[in-house]
């Protein structure tokens, strides 16, 4: 349908040159409109110009998809790592997924540089901006799917990191019988491990919730304090 063949002339708009996206764009919503299509035309016009960090990652999707789809496929495995991990398991493979998601970023990161250099931008200020985009692309899946699909309009703020958040808290062992009350909510006991999950999952939804990340870092810090 008419839709099925807008998605590729989307995606050819951001493989553009960054200095051709506007008008290239503009002009594609006119010639919709012109066909009479004008949810297309409307859904066109809305499309935001990549800033450079996201630009760089578009093209780098483009020219290395392997190595991009690496990179995500690795995310599943570091999260799936971090969720055994927090339950108790063994925290050997979380350390050993976090390292390779290093050198994983740090060469994509050289890539995309790679790529402004040879297209006529200096990386400069783009590059933490691109290496945080890769990192969250490792723990968000919504930002996986838009990294792999080379549509990134700006870069996104990675989550606080499973080390930072996670290793820290693991390296006690298993959790006491006893547990204090958690900060907020007028619960009973709180549960350990549900905590740590609930953990885990406001980390992937950071950039949504940095409140909620913070309550839950702190409820897992008071424990660990009254632990120790």
């Amino acid at each position: 349908g008419v839709a099925d063949e807008l998605e590729p002339r989307i995606d050819e708009l951001y493989g553009l040159p960054l200095e051709r996206f506007t008008a290239e764009r503009d002009a594609l919503a006119k010639e919709l409109a012109s066909a009479g299509d004008r949810d297309g035309a409307a859904r066109v016009k809305v499309l935001r110009k990549p800033v450079v960090a996201a630009w760089a990652l578009n093209l780098l999707a483009r020219e290395d998809p392997d190595g991009v789809k690496e990179l995500i496929e690795l995310g599943g495995t570091l999260r799936s790592a971090h969720r055994r991990a927090v339950s108790g398991g063994d925290v050997e493979p979380f350390r050993v997924a976090t390292e390779e998601r290093r050198r994983s970023v740090r060469t994509l990161t050289r890539a995309a540089e790679a790529i402004l250099e040879r297209d006529g931008g200096a990386p400069g200020a783009a590059t933490d901006a691109i290496a945080g985009t890769l990192e969250a692309a490792t723990v968000d899946e919504e930002t996986g799917e838009l990294l792999r699909s080379g549509r990134l309009t700006k870069p996104v703020r990675p989550p606080a990191t499973f080390a930072g958040a996670g290793l820290r808290v693991l390296e006690g062992g298993p959790s006491p019988s006893r547990r204090p009350e958690p900060e907020e909510a007028p619960k009973p006991k709180p549960d350990r491990a549900k905590l740590r999950r609930e953990l885990s999952a406001a980390e992937t939804r950071e950039r949504k919730a940095e409140a909620a990340v913070e309550r839950e870092r702190a409820t897992i810090r008071d424990l660990d304090r009254k632990r120790s």
